[in-house]
């Protein structure tokens, strides 16, 4: 008792924890907000209950909000990213109209998925209100084994055009599954996020039943990419394991990076003609590549055209890109992408937000290397080893405006803040934290 005391004195000492009534409300939402963010609701037949998950979003940071103390860190971290992200929406669907002269709702509402980017702030309110880490990782790790589990399912037993059935075993056939592309991007990414999770938790336990779960998770989730082989996917996260283990597994690797690194830039500048003419020769034929080269050309004229603010967000509910531009996507061709949707002021904003998310992740990383449990300790190495595989993707492909990224970076960026106020796990306050955990869900306190 006397850990609970001095924790709620702690507590009323930063004017910031209160503790949840209702923590089971609160867990629902947000076990359900994650689900729509990893993509469980994104089947063609029923693509509304994705819906549910972003109004469920909505619902838990506006109730957390307006029972949180106004304060300073209150607007910093909660007003004005909300705000901010109200202003960015309706200021490039503003500038889509601008272009195509369509209405601006279907706009706006078509760029409903960038409400996941309050996964940050909902994050970071529930750690005020007695949230740890341990909390966060365990909801996280269901609502992502669940996703991948039932688009596996799905993909399987119901969908008309399975990629297993599609004929080309580690292959992906563009033409038999064109219609499933979208779902399996969303599928790669979680499955990997496991199997990089548990491949690392089988040398960190001894309990038999969890072996055998972990076991039992890689080789599913494995199995799960090697049929589907996303080799843009592999080939970042290839890079990012490298960067990890060679520069930025501990703080004092830093050091050798930035003697190395410039070096290394060099050295691919000088190679990249040869890198280049290699991979034209492999690829140059396939669907994928050309479709690719097309569509770069699009996007670069366009930027030309509209170099400060780009094109802006299109509507699926009025004129799209495709509408436009035929079969070409030029939102989804990476920094270029970027560039053509939201011009150079967009670009330094991804950059700068970017490269932030992940040097912050990476000294989140550092901070509970050596302070927290092995599991908790395993799941940050893994966030940010994801996370820094979609930076090493960006070239290509934007992950963090499109897809998994978005509602990943708000996450970390959550627990980012959570850390900024106040450790999320410290060194000699593990009772303290397991006994105010026991207040936090028996409800004891006030909204």
């Amino acid at each position: 008792m006397a850990a609970v005391a001095a924790e709620r004195s702690r507590g009323e000492a930063r004017g910031s924890v209160i503790r949840l009534k209702r923590p089971l409300a609160a867990q629902a939402l947000l076990f359900v907000s994650l689900l729509g963010a990893f993509g469980l609701f994104d089947y063609y037949q029923i693509t509304s209950l994705k819906t549910l998950s972003e109004l469920s979003l909505v619902a838990l940071f506006t109730w957390l909000a307006l029972s949180t103390k106004l304060d300073s860190r209150w607007v910093v971290r909660v007003f004005l990213p909300a705000f901010g992200l109200l202003i960015f929406v309706l200021t490039y669907a503003y500038v889509f109209i601008l272009r195509v002269d369509a209405p601006i709702l279907p706009s706006i509402l078509s760029r409903r998925e960038y409400i996941y980017f309050l996964l940050g702030p909902v994050v970071y309110l529930l750690y005020l209100r007695g949230w740890r880490l341990a909390d966060f990782q365990r909801i996280f790790l269901v609502a992502v084994m669940l996703t991948v589990a039932s688009l596996a399912v799905y993909d399987v037993a119901l969908s008309t055009r399975s990629l297993l059935l599609s004929g080309s075993f580690f292959v992906l056939n563009l033409e038999a599954a064109a219609d499933q592309a979208g779902i399996y991007r969303t599928l790669n990414t979680d499955a990997l996020f496991l199997a990089l999770y548990f491949g690392r938790r089988l040398f960190q336990t001894r309990d038999v039943f969890f072996l055998i779960f972990a076991l039992g998770t890689v080789v599913f989730s494995g199995a799960i990419v090697a049929i589907s082989l996303p080799r843009g996917l592999l080939s970042s996260i290839g890079g990012a394991l490298i960067l990890y283990a060679a520069f930025l597994s501990r703080p004092g690797k830093v050091k050798l990076s930035v003697i190395t690194l410039p070096l290394s830039i060099l050295a691919v500048m000088l190679l990249l003609p040869i890198l280049s003419n290699a991979f034209v020769g492999q690829f140059g034929q396939d669907q994928t590549y050309v479709a690719r080269t097309n569509t770069a050309n699009t996007a670069w004229q366009s930027f030309h055209d509209y170099p400060l603010f780009g094109f802006g967000s299109d509507s699926v509910y009025s004129v799209t890109f495709q509408d436009l531009f035929g079969r070409f996507y030029p939102s989804d061709i990476g920094l270029l992408g970027v560039i053509f949707q939201f011009g150079l002021v967009g670009l330094v904003l991804y950059l700068l937000l970017v490269g932030w998310l992940c040097a912050s992740l990476l000294r989140l990383m550092w901070a509970y290397a050596e302070k927290a449990s092995a599991a908790q300790s395993t799941f940050l190495r893994t966030l940010f080893v994801v996370c820094l595989s979609l930076v090493v993707a960006s070239p290509l492909q934007a992950k963090f405006i499109y897809g998994i990224g978005l509602p990943l970076g708000a996450f970390a960026w959550g627990l980012i803040m959570a850390h900024g106020h106040g450790m999320l796990t410290a060194p000699g306050r593990y009772a303290a934290n397991r006994d105010a955990a026991a207040v936090y869900r028996t409800g004891t306190g006030s909204d």
